[in-house]
C-alpha cells in the first residue's frame, strides 16, 4: 500500500475546523463515541488527528512501547469499536484480548498483502470463526472479492484520500512514462522485468522510474531515468503523460490515485475507473504505444473524468464523512440489538 509522507499542519487544520457536528443518533447517545484504532502504526498514527469531530474519541497506542500496554487495555475495554487496519483470519494478541472482553464492534481492515497471508492460512485450513464473524471492510475492489472468495462477507471502503490538484498542469510537450519501484527485493511485485522489456523495445520513448530506495537496477536501458524517493512528487507529474503501474498484487494505491488527481493517464493491473488495465507485455506495450501516438498527434488530452472522479470520491472530506457514517452504523446497531 502506498500513502502520502505526511499530513502536514495546515490540511490538519482545515480538517479540524469542519468537524461534523453531533448528529442527532450521537446526542441521543449521550457520550462520544469511542474508536481504537490497532495496527500498521504508519497509518494508526495518522487517522486520529484527521478523522476526529465532535462526539468522537479516536486514540490509538503503539504496540512497542511497554507503557502504551495498560492504556491500550483501557481503552480497549472501553471502546465502542475497534478499527484493526491490517487484517487476519487467525488469532493474534490483540483479537485474543478483544474476544476476551467480548467486542462486538470490531472492522477488519484489508489493505493489500495481508489479503496473501489470509489466503495462504485458508489453504491450510486456518480460518476463526470469531474473526470471521466480524465486519470485514477492503481497501480496494479486488481486495475485497478476494476475501468474499475466502467466505467471508466483505464491503469496499476505501480509506486512502489524495490532496486535491487545483490547477492540473497540461501533459508536457515529451511524451514520458512514469513508473514506480520502492526496491529490488519486490522487483517481481512491482513488475520490473515487464517495464525493462517495454521501455528496451520502446527506445524513443522516454521512462522515468522514481521511489528507488534500496538495491540499484542492473542494465537499465537509455530511455529508462532512475531516480530515489521525492518528497515533492509535482514536477514529475508535471513532465508525465501516463503512470504505469504493472504490479501483481496490490492495495489502493495512493500514487495511482494522485496521478489521476493531476489528470495523467493511468496502465494499472486492476480494472478501476478511467484507468487503462495492465495485463501483460503485449498489451501495456500496446496501450504506452496508443498514448504516445495520440500525444505525437495532439490528441492527448488531460485526464478531466480522473480528476473529477478523485476529488470526488477520494477527497480527505469525503473518507472522513464516509468513516464516521459508516462506524456509527455500526455501534448505533449494535446498541440497538442489546
Amino acid at each position: 500500500m502506498n500513502w502520502p509522507s505526511e499530513v502536514d499542519e495546515s490540511e490538519r487544520s482545515v480538517v479540524l475546523e469542519k468537524a461534523l457536528p453531533a448528529s442527532a443518533a450521537r446526542v441521543k447517545f449521550g457520550s462520544p463515541y469511542k474508536v481504537l484504532l490497532h495496527g500498521l502504526e504508519f497509518f494508526c498514527q495518522r487517522l486520529p488527528a484527521v478523522l476526529q469531530s465532535d462526539g468522537w474519541e479516536i486514540r490509538h497506542h503503539s504496540v512497542h512501547q511497554w507503557r502504551s500496554f495498560a492504556p491500550l487495555l483501557r481503552d480497549m475495554r472501553a471502546a465502542d469499536l475497534l478499527f484493526v487496519w491490517g487484517s487476519r483470519i487467525s488469532f493474534g494478541k490483540f483479537l485474543r484480548v478483544a474476544r476476551f472482553f467480548d467486542k462486538k464492534n470490531v472492522v477488519m481492515f484489508w489493505a493489500g498483502s495481508d489479503v496473501l497471508g489470509a489466503q495462504m492460512q485458508f489453504a491450510e485450513g486456518i480460518c476463526e470463526p470469531w474473526i470471521a464473524a466480524k465486519t470485514h471492510w477492503a481497501g480496494a475492489p479486488w481486495l475485497r472479492d478476494e476475501i468474499q472468495a475466502l467466505g467471508l462477507k466483505c464491503e469496499f471502503a476505501p480509506i486512502t484520500w489524495v490532496p486535491k490538484v487545483e490547477r492540473p498542469h497540461p501533459l508536457p510537450e515529451r511524451f514520458s512514462v512514469l513508473v514506480y519501484l520502492p526496491d529490488t527485493d519486490r522487483a517481481q511485485l512491482y513488475g520490473l522485468e515487464r517495464i525493462l522489456q517495454v521501455a528496451r523495445s520502446l527506445p524513443h520513448i522516454s521512462f522515468e522510474l522514481v521511489g528507488l530506495a534500496s538495491g540499484s537496477v542492473l542494465d537499465p536501458p537509455r530511455n529508462l531515468r532512475i531516480h530515489g524517493r521525492i518528497a515533492d512528487m509535482a514536477d514529475v507529474y508535471r513532465r508525465s503523460s501516463a503512470y504505469w503501474r504493472p504490479v501483481t498484487h496490490d492495495g489502493l494505491s495512493f500514487m495511482s490515485l494522485e496521478a489521476m488527481s493531476h489528470g495523467r493517464h493511468v496502465i494499472w493491473s486492476y480494472p478501476f475507473p478511467h484507468c487503462l488495465q495492465s495485463r501483460s507485455v503485449e498489451t501495456d506495450r500496446e496501450e504506452i504505444v496508443r498514448l504516445h501516438d495520440l500525444h505525437q498527434r495532439n490528441l492527448l488530452n488531460l485526464n478531466e473524468p480522473a480528476i473529477a472522479m478523485v476529488a470526488e470520491r477520494f477527497s480527505l472530506e469525503a473518507i472522513r464523512k464516509d468513516y464516521l457514517r459508516r462506524w456509527e452504523e455500526i455501534i448505533l446497531s449494535s446498541a440497538e440489538s442489546r
